[in-house]
């Protein structure tokens, strides 16, 4: 198994994860599940990571906070997922759109 360090800058993922702490990822190998907290890389800025929790999976439906940003998209599309911070302020796939599964690079275990 591999494993990446990580560590939480600021407070999207409060109070599951507070900022400075210090993880470690298990890279994944397989199609994200559903309310797993995972490490992403971000479309602008290749050396930026996003730490968040999986909202829905390809097949899904929208969840419905996210259908004012993509009304013409019923279901998350094969090979994307949607997410969302634990803290209610912070940035989820309203700002960042929908994650694109080849952007995963590891996720949280027991987070």
């Amino acid at each position: 198994m591999w494993w990446i360090r990580v560590i939480v800058q600021g407070n999207s993922m409060s109070p599951t994860l507070r900022d400075g702490q210090r993880l470690l990822a298990r890279r994944l190998r397989r199609d994200p599940r559903r309310s797993e907290v995972i490490v992403f890389r971000v479309q602008d800025d290749q050396l930026a990571h996003r730490i968040k929790r999986v909202a829905a999976i390809a097949g899904d439906p929208l969840p419905d906070w996210l259908t004012p940003v993509l009304p013409d998209v019923p279901h998350v599309p094969a090979g994307y997922v949607a997410v969302a911070g634990d803290n209610p302020r912070s940035q989820d796939s309203r700002q960042l759109g929908l994650v694109d599964c080849r952007d995963i690079l590891a996720a949280v275990p027991g987070a």
